[in-house]
């Protein structure tokens, strides 16, 4: 195991770090700019944390058919790996689609909703660093990394398949079935595991650290 991870990092070096990096960044400036525009906009960004917080309400309770209090720790955890696996997946595959960095834009989106949520909270004069630091931060930080990473996987075949048939250019580009074989092997050794992770935090630990603190 420790063959494959170390040979994932050279390959995190050389394909997906350019990429990670420049996601992360703009993800953060665009949380910021959400979070600041909610001093001016606090209407607005109050009926939005409303709706967004209405929206996960509906489609918990549509998906698990059951009222999310009578929800076991264990059923909790598979829900939220689920929910989570399926935006990763939409991440990696929206990179086929040969429009630039189309994965990266998807989840600055996903950033974004960070940023609205957080500013209705201020605008409602909820305690946000609190809020964040106890209910959000510690599954966040494997959450978001893994998002962030199915990018970097995304816009590795984005950029392969767009040199393709863009430029019909071989030099530089990646054939089509070795660049997929690595991304999935990508997904599987990093974004899964860390998508489990984030769902066993939030399920069993961060629930509990909101109910006491919150």
């Amino acid at each position: 195991m420790k063959k494959v991870y170390l040979k994932e990092f050279e390959i995190y070096k050389k394909c997906y770090q350019k990429s990670f990096r420049w996601t992360f960044i703009s993800s953060i400036i665009i949380v910021t700019v959400c979070f600041i525009l909610s001093f001016s906009m606090a209407d607005f960004f109050i009926k939005q944390t409303e709706a967004i917080a209405e929206s996960i309400a509906n489609n918990i309770a549509e998906i698990s058919s059951k009222e999310i209090s009578k929800l076991s720790d264990v059923q909790n955890l598979l829900l939220i790996f689920w929910n989570n696996l399926k935006v990763g997946t939409i991440t990696v595959l929206l990179g086929i689609i040969p429009f630039y960095r189309l994965s990266s834009f998807f989840t600055i989106f996903q950033f974004s909703v960070i940023g609205v949520v957080f500013g209705g909270l201020s605008a409602m004069g909820h305690n946000v660093i609190n809020a964040f630091v106890i209910s959000f931060l510690p599954h966040a930080i494997f959450e978001l990394t893994a998002f962030i990473y199915s990018v970097a996987i995304g816009n590795f075949i984005n950029k392969n398949i767009l040199t393709k048939i863009f430029f019909r250019k071989k030099k530089g580009s990646e054939p089509i079935g070795k660049l997929l074989m690595q991304s999935l092997r990508s997904y599987i050794f990093v974004v899964i595991p860390l998508l489990f992770i984030a769902a066993f935090i939030e399920a069993i630990i961060t629930s509990r650290l909101s109910e006491t603190f919150l």
